[in-house]
């Protein structure tokens, strides 16, 4: 057998010399367009590990997709490994790259590494196609991919994440796993899943976005028809640490095997850079992925475990309970017409997230705004609420940040309105309203929603289906307390209390 190990590092170093060869012979705006397509060499060298460890026995021939090839980083990384691993057999690498630019760098790259096998009696070949990977060539319909012998031992990919119409020509060719607005990086996914042998492996980069929400359900329910989640590795930084796209979610690598898998094993990464495995945490499949949305928690640190533990003492959904959490019903910008600074006759006040202080609603002089009242589909009973921001910073401490609306002090108004930036939570009972305003006040509460939600945005049908505690506990966690005591606990307090109720949910 022939010991390639340090001619490997040499191919590598060739590889990487080509690739700044080519980088400084570009002009500023292609330099900008072509880092686009890169992934650090250390990521893609620790999915091509993570990949290998867990495929399944090879046959003679290994068949490799890279479906956003960009520069060939992902797919050489793997090549190389196989290289030093599978010497004796036939390894084929399949690319897609529309880009002319980082094509050029794909091409040169990939017949660097053919000449080099060749040198050292290794059987490589590869196909270039210049063409996207959704639309085709000739844009044969996706469902036809189900009449054809599925091609590939491994799939491994950094897709482009860019957001699509409805009506697009890859949404419509991947109409089956489209609801709302969809994404390429999805499509990439599942079609190359598609594409995979039984029981082989895909790695992904990905925001995290595809683990929840009701846009990416039809693609959860599709990939999860085809086979199971085997890795999920997270990152401390939220950001995006794998290349310049300007992705403004938390990214994830995701290894996917094409059979059936009852646990999934999640590993926290403190540093981009120094990507050793870590022990690692499996969690039962049936506990990590919930719900008719079939959403996916990322149980990144034993902390999340113990939190996604901690909702095991809850047998119903928020909704359950009589709550129900909806969208603020006035988009500012398109009813600028109606908006005043200043009460006149005819307008209500409308709240927005600036109204908050303390986990109360107030209004003065230098937040009051005001809606004029023409359009009825905008306004609201005025009662006790519990509102909720939609967005936060990723600098701030929590995700699910609330306020306490007390329709009393605004008792001169019949009606009011609230901010499309704002959730708004309505209960039957005004005693089961205060006991689910100091559920979703606590760190408790605030850890588990993160489980769920890798963005900034809390959404309100995430929260209607989430395990919450049914209406006579929530009335028993706030018994022999009056509204006055209730609004005015420190957080300290409204986490002790929830403690005290359901123990378990403050683990460090």
């Amino acid at each position: 057998m022939i010991e390639i190990s340090d001619k490997i590092t040499e191919l590598k170093k060739k590889i990487e010399r080509n690739n700044e060869k080519f980088y400084l012979s570009l002009t500023r705006e292609e330099q900008k367009k072509i880092g686009q397509f890169t992934t650090p060499i250390p990521v893609a060298d620790f999915i091509a590990e993570r990949l290998i460890k867990n495929s399944k026995k090879l046959g003679s021939k290994i068949s490799i997709l890279d479906p956003g090839a960009g520069t060939g980083v992902l797919g050489l990384a793997l090549v190389e490994k196989l290289f030093d691993l599978q010497q004796n057999k036939m390894i084929r690498l399949v690319t897609f790259e529309n880009d002319p630019v980082a094509g050029k760098v794909l091409s040169e790259n990939l017949r660097l590494a053919r000449d080099y096998a060749t040198n050292c009696n290794i059987d490589f070949d590869f196909e270039i196609n210049s063409y996207d990977y959704i639309l085709g060539n000739d844009r044969v319909a996706i469902n036809d991919l189900y009449i054809d012998e599925a091609s590939y031992d491994f799939v491994i990919a950094n897709p482009p994440y860019k957001k699509l119409r409805k009506n697009s020509p890859e949404a419509e060719l991947m109409d089956f796993v489209v609801h709302g607005a969809p994404n390429a990086y999805g499509f990439f996914w599942a079609k190359s899943t598609i594409e995979l042998k039984k029981g082989a492996i895909s790695g992904f980069i990905m925001p995290r976005s595809w683990m929840s929400g009701a846009y990416f359900a039809r693609l959860r329910h599709f990939m999860f028809k085809l086979g199971s989640l085997c890795e999920i590795h997270s990152f401390d930084e939220r950001k995006n640490a794998f290349g310049s796209t300007n992705v403004l979610q938390e990214l994830v690598i995701v290894l996917f095997k094409k059979q059936n898998i009852d646990k999934i094993k999640y590993f926290y990464h403190n540093n981009i850079n120094d990507l050793t495995e870590s022990a690692g945490i499996f969690t039962a499949t049936n506990l990590a992925i919930v719900g008719d949305e079939q959403r996916v928690y990322n149980i990144a640190t034993e902390r999340d475990r113990k939190s996604l533990l901690w909702t095991n003492q809850f047998s119903t959904i928020f909704q359950d309970a009589g709550l129900k959490m909806r969208t603020g019903l006035t988009v500012s910008f398109r009813n600028r017409a109606l908006l005043r600074d200043k009460l006149e006759d005819n307008a209500v006040p409308i709240f927005y997230s600036d109204n908050f202080k303390d986990r109360l609603v107030y209004m003065d002089s230098s937040n009051s705004h005001y809606l004029l009242t023409n359009h009825k589909g905008l306004l609201q009973t005025n009662q006790d609420y519990i509102f909720v921001k939609r967005f936060s910073t990723k600098e701030e401490h929590r995700r699910v940040q609330v306020a306490y609306f007390e329709s009393d002090c605004f008792k001169s108004y019949r009606s009011i309105s609230t901010d499309n930036k704002l959730n708004f939570v309505t209960a039957d009972d005004q005693q089961v309203l205060l006991g689910a305003f100091i559920m979703l006040a606590s760190t408790q509460f605030d850890r588990y929603y993160r489980l769920i939600s890798g963005n900034t945005q809390v959404n309100s049908t995430e929260i209607n289906t989430m395990k919450f505690p049914n209406k006579y506990q929530l009335i028993r966690l706030i018994m022999e307390k009056s509204v006055t005591e209730i609004l005015n606990l420190k957080q300290d307090q409204i986490d002790s209390l929830v403690e005290q109720f359901f123990p378990g949910g403050l683990n460090e």
